[in-house]
């Protein structure tokens, strides 16, 4: 057996792939593999989320196929799988909800997977680009640039087109395109957005926001951290709902700068004479608050005393629903995860291997899925990946 890609998702394919008595072949384009976990986390690997949120995925297919393959593989049994197989003590980050290795390290995880793969009998081939896909009667044939491979099964998990530097090149949605999978059209998810340079003196600027936008009939929600950047906006809450605006370039997204809504800034702005900018500046950053009061009109020495109703209005309006000027996205570059891909219903949701092309499995960020940052995506690419290697192992 075969399996191409050795990312989240083609390591746990190959290790319980092995695990089942297969004997695989690792193919890797890369000189060690795993680079994306390498760099998640921001190199400390977000292995898992604490509870997992199948409502807030995203996909482009029928949304019970997404959940049946995202639970198939019970949270509490993938952190017991990290914690007793693996070796890779998880700590929870109590802030956030958020698992992470106990030394921190996304290398930990990487090697740990890999040394996983090994003991188990996995055979790895790096730096080996596989450049075709072929039926030869009962089994496939790999092209390589180093050769021909020849399995009677093959898991593909290549990945998608996010973060480039680490491999993600398409290969694999090409190949599965070329055999007659249907593919729902990929874009950037999970990505900063670009700014129409009204907000570059902000740069540097960090808090908590909500952010709220539509698509369809589907409103979206999205809280938390949120950075203004020298070339637009970031942070999770920006990259949880960047998707809208990857998809629709008349998207709007509104922000709510605080906790506080419109009747509750209404409230502050009726108390006793003091200045506005000390009242928006107890809840938003002194340069946020600055800046709304700019673009609503109201000048920074104005009082609650001498406050006109339609500069209240303007400026209550700027605090809770403000219109984000995005321009672009900074796309597939800096996107975590690839939207869109290989339809969910081209593969059998209990094994995920294909219904066109008998013994090809397909995995991970290749499927039309995908979740909210804080360790969703692993939690899929663990779960789509162990689906496929126990079920290639036992046909």
């Amino acid at each position: 057996m075969a399996v191409v890609g050795a990312g989240a998702a083609g390591l746990v394919a190959s290790i319980f792939a092995a695990s089942g008595g297969a004997d695989v072949h690792l193919i890797e384009r890369t000189a060690d593999g795993g680079k994306k976990i390498l760099i998640s986390g921001g190199g400390r690997c977000n292995i898992l989320p604490s509870v997992l949120a199948p409502e807030r995925f995203v996909t482009g297919s029928p949304a019970h196929l997404m959940r049946g393959m995202l639970r198939s593989w019970p949270l509490h049994e993938q952190q017991e799988f990290f914690e007793d197989d693996a070796g890779i003590p998880l700590a929870l980050e109590e802030e956030t909800g958020k698992l992470f290795p106990r030394s921190n390290k996304a290398r930990d995880v990487r090697d740990g997977l890999l040394a996983l793969a090994k003991a188990r009998g996995v055979a790895i081939q790096f730096n080996t680009s596989v450049i075709g896909l072929e039926r030869a009667g009962e089994a496939w044939v790999i092209k390589t640039d180093h050769g021909d491979v020849t399995a009677d099964r093959v898991i593909m998990a290549t990945g998608g087109l996010s973060v480039p530097l680490t491999g993600s090149d398409g290969t694999g949605l090409r190949l599965a395109a070329n055999l007659g999978h249907r593919l729902i059209d990929t874009y950037p998810a999970l990505t900063p957005l670009l700014g129409d340079g009204s907000h570059t003196s902000l740069s540097g600027v960090s808090l908590d926001v909500r952010l709220r936008g539509r698509t369809g009939k589907k409103m979206v929600e999205t809280s938390g951290g949120f950075l203004f950047t020298h070339r637009g906006y970031s942070g999770p809450s920006v990259l949880d709902i960047s998707y809208l605006a990857t998809t629709d370039p008349n998207a709007v997204i509104r922000a709510q700068w605080s906790t506080l809504d419109a009747a509750a800034w209404t409230r502050e702005f009726e108390s006793p004479s003091s200045t506005i900018l000390s009242i928006v500046s107890r809840h938003v950053p002194a340069r946020l608050a600055e800046q709304l009061m700019a673009e609503a009109a109201v000048h920074h020495t104005r009082r609650t005393s001498d406050l006109r109703r339609a500069e209240r209005t303007a400026l209550v309006e700027r605090l809770t629903s403000y219109v984000l000027p995005w321009t672009g996205d900074e796309g597939f570059k800096k996107a975590e995860v690839t939207g869109g891909g290989i339809a969910l219903d081209e593969v059998d949701p209990r094994t995920l291997e294909s219904r066109r092309c008998p013994g090809l499995y397909l995995c991970g960020e290749m499927l039309d899925a995908f979740g909210p940052i804080g360790g969703h995506n692993f939690a899929w690419a663990w779960s789509t990946g162990r689906t496929a290697g126990r079920a290639a192992a036992q046909a």
